[in-house]
């Protein structure tokens, strides 16, 4: 694919330096052919002091290559006009140190944050005297570092580079006091390069390690006529530069917990702020590969924004007061604006936790044993029956004249209800016909009480499978609660789904009355005793349930994600560091060597396994008998009704029939007045 890219010539008037014209314009090509391998540049501007049949001819020269040249003026302003203009991707600057505006160019650039990462320079120096009217350029003190120190120069490998003439002396001195006095710091690409000899450039990177430090200039390769550009070091500038030499460097921890500072080191207490400690050991073989000395602060949230300032580990990235935020944080949109992520560290999962509640506890067992069609025909076959034995008891009493041996349907139904609850009757068959139907009855009922039964003490140990999302764990009603942290209070209270912000309103933290808002022992343990979810992190759960539980409550622990919307959390750097790409390249290091994995085994612990499933007692509550005492309830209130129904009709009875005992009473008394008066008549 063709790359266009596009050019910021800069002419002035200045005497033009003493060197070839074509060497420099094949270098200043081979070099931006190499910069394209790794990252083309979306614009190149170059500032070149040099006469105007050059520049045409660079011009042409360029534009053959299919390359759009854009002539600017060559001053200060330009650069606020460049950086004013949104440009996708990484620019390249040219700049004729030999000229007498590079300087002022310069240290604009280094106000407007233009040495610094998607901005490239090559800057252009040459043992010849590049200053033709010396009396335009007045050298300037040493520079001041940002502590109040001078800046030294470090020169690495050029004393048998670079000819020790004096005019190479008065070169390398006035550049390296123009570059001192600029922000170059360890994420600037400022390459020099030095002509040595008629076909050979030698390539030099300057860069500070801290804002505080010395200038390192160290030799990186060299350009020879014919050959290209070939890299005596890595081409990937965070490579070259991961060695810090103690710099400082200013990282924040988030603590939640008091004790946690007595053992970062150790493995006591690994489920108490267990991001923290994986985060802070990892962090500790970042500081090895980086070699660098760490000032640490400590802080007890990981920030949120209240009234446009933020809190915690956010609020120091982003005033710049640290570099780093050695605890990792969820990545929320908010943030994006306020800090970069660079890694991701552990595979950390928040969730709710809960046992599953007994199935008696969302659905009545009794009705579950026979399937529809089973309970239909089980209906059909005992009123048939039924019916056949009122038949034959009518044929048997047949011709009876005492009413306590005849049978009618209320008799037959209670025989038919205590044969299927296995009760008996005080009716029973006299006739071959009678009693072999009673005999097929209490075969029948005999199998489906025996399926029955067996059927309800399987369902007695069974759990339910019924909960799997978040709304069902809602309407489930089992109790929520959550963990006793930062980020879970804040991530429940913003929660704006309605979902979600019942939960929380009408579960967690109902207004008015006790919050369950709780430490991780507490809440765990209730989930022991059942009928609770528990939202916390699942890793330092796992291990406190393997230490509590017992082997049959491990199994069938069941998760649901509350906020699925967060991915696993990130490390986070501030947006004005430096250190941004050594720091990510040294994350992937310890994730591509395996010392990542290693802290994460050491303090996340996985999910326990169930191996006594079958060696469980399970005891009968009362919820599973709920449906039972019911129907028991239900049978003594019909049975009060119809008790106190039977006492008025009784009195209603006796009431009526009243009058005719009367007329019963005087008739005796008359009858036995007329026998006496015959007896004394006799």
């Amino acid at each position: 694919m063709l790359h266009t890219l596009q050019f910021a010539l800069g002419i002035t008037l200045l005497a033009s330096p003493a060197m070839s014209y074509h060497t420099i314009e094949t270098f200043i090509g081979d070099f931006l052919q190499f910069q394209k391998q790794a990252a083309p540049p979306a614009a190149v501007g170059a500032f070149l002091c040099w006469r105007q049949g050059y520049s045409r001819q660079l011009m042409m020269n360029f534009s053959s290559r299919f390359v759009l040249l854009s002539m600017l003026p060559t001053n200060r302003h330009t650069l606020a006009r460049l950086q004013a203009t949104e440009i996708d991707g990484y620019v390249t600057f040219v700049l004729d140190m030999g000229c007498q505006d590079a300087p002022a160019l310069l240290q604009e650039a280094s106000k407007l944050q233009m040495l610094r990462k998607q901005y490239r320079w090559l800057l252009l120096g040459s043992h010849y005297p590049t200053f033709s009217h010396g009396e335009n350029f007045t050298s300037p003190q040493p520079p001041i570092s940002m502590t109040g120190s001078r800046n030294r120069s470090e020169n690495i490998g050029l004393a048998s580079a670079v000819p020790a003439d004096g005019n190479n002396a008065t070169q390398t001195d006035v550049t390296d006091v123009i570059l001192g006095r600029l922000n170059i710091l360890l994420d600037s690409d400022i390459t020099i390069g030095r002509r040595v000899s008629e076909s050979t450039f030698l390539l030099l990177e300057v860069y500070r390690r801290g804002p505080s430090e010395a200038l390192v200039k160290k030799e990186i390769g060299a350009w020879c006529k014919g050959r290209g550009v070939r890299l005596t070091a890595s081409p990937v500038i965070s490579v070259r530069r991961i060695n810090l030499h103690k710099t400082l460097l200013k990282a924040v921890m988030v603590v939640t917990h008091n004790g946690t500072m007595d053992h970062l080191d150790d493995n006591v207490d690994k489920h108490i702020d267990t991001y923290t400690k994986t985060n802070y050991a990892q962090f500790r073989y970042i500081t090895e590969i980086l070699n660098v000395s760490v000032d640490m602060t400590i802080t007890d949230t990981w920030g949120y924004s209240i009234n446009g300032s933020w809190t915690g580990l956010t609020g120091f990235l982003q005033r710049g007061e640290a570099d780093i935020g050695s605890t990792g944080m969820f990545i929320l949109k908010q943030r994006l604006s306020v800090v970069n992520f660079i890694a991701a560290t552990t595979r950390t999962r928040s969730a709710f936790l809960f046992r599953p509640p007994p199935l008696s506890f969302v659905t009545n067992i009794f009705t579950l044993p026979f399937s529809r069609a089973v309970w239909l025909v089980s209906a059909a076959l005992i009123a048939l029956i039924s019916l056949l034995l009122y038949s034959a008891f009518r044929r048997e009493f047949r011709g009876t004249a005492d009413e306590q041996e005849t049978a009618n349907w209320s008799d037959v139904l209670l025989l038919s209800l205590g044969a299927v609850c296995q009760q008996g009757s005080t009716l029973e068959a006299r006739g071959v016909a009678g009693r072999t139907i009673s005999i097929m009855l209490y075969v029948a009922v005999i199998f489906l009480y025996t399926s029955y039964s067996a059927c309800i003490v399987a369902l007695l140990q069974s759990t339910t499978n019924s909960i799997r999302t978040l709304e069902d764990l809602y309407h489930s009603g089992i109790a929520l609660g959550a963990v006793d942290i930062v980020y879970s209070r804040h991530f429940f209270s913003t929660a704006s789904d309605p979902l979600r912000r019942a939960i929380y309103t009408q579960k967690v933290s109902p207004p008015g009355r006790h919050s369950n808002f709780m430490s991780l022992q507490q809440g765990l343990e209730r989930v022991r005793k059942g009928l609770f979810a528990f939202h916390h992190e699942l890793g330092p759960g796992y291990k406190i349930i393997s230490d509590t539980f017992l082997e049959e409550e491990k199994c069938g622990l069941q998760t649901i994600t509350c906020f699925v919307n967060f991915v696993d959390p990130w490390i986070s750097v501030s947006k004005h560091t430096p250190y941004r790409e050594v720091l990510s390249l040294a994350y992937r290091t310890i994730h591509e060597r395996g010392l990542q994995m290693r802290e994460n085994l050491r303090y996340y612990q996985k999910k326990p396994e169930c191996s006594g499933l079958g060696s469980s007692f399970v005891s009968v509550g009362i919820v599973d008998c709920y449906p039972a005492l019911l129907v028991l309830l239900y049978g003594l209130l019909i049975s009060i009704v119809m008790l106190l129904l039977e006492v008025q009709a009784h009195k209603r009875f006796r009431h009526n029939s009243r009058p005719q005992t009367e007329n019963s009473r005087q008739e005796e008394r008359f009858k036995k007045t007329y026998k006496m008066l015959l007896l004394n008549d006799i």
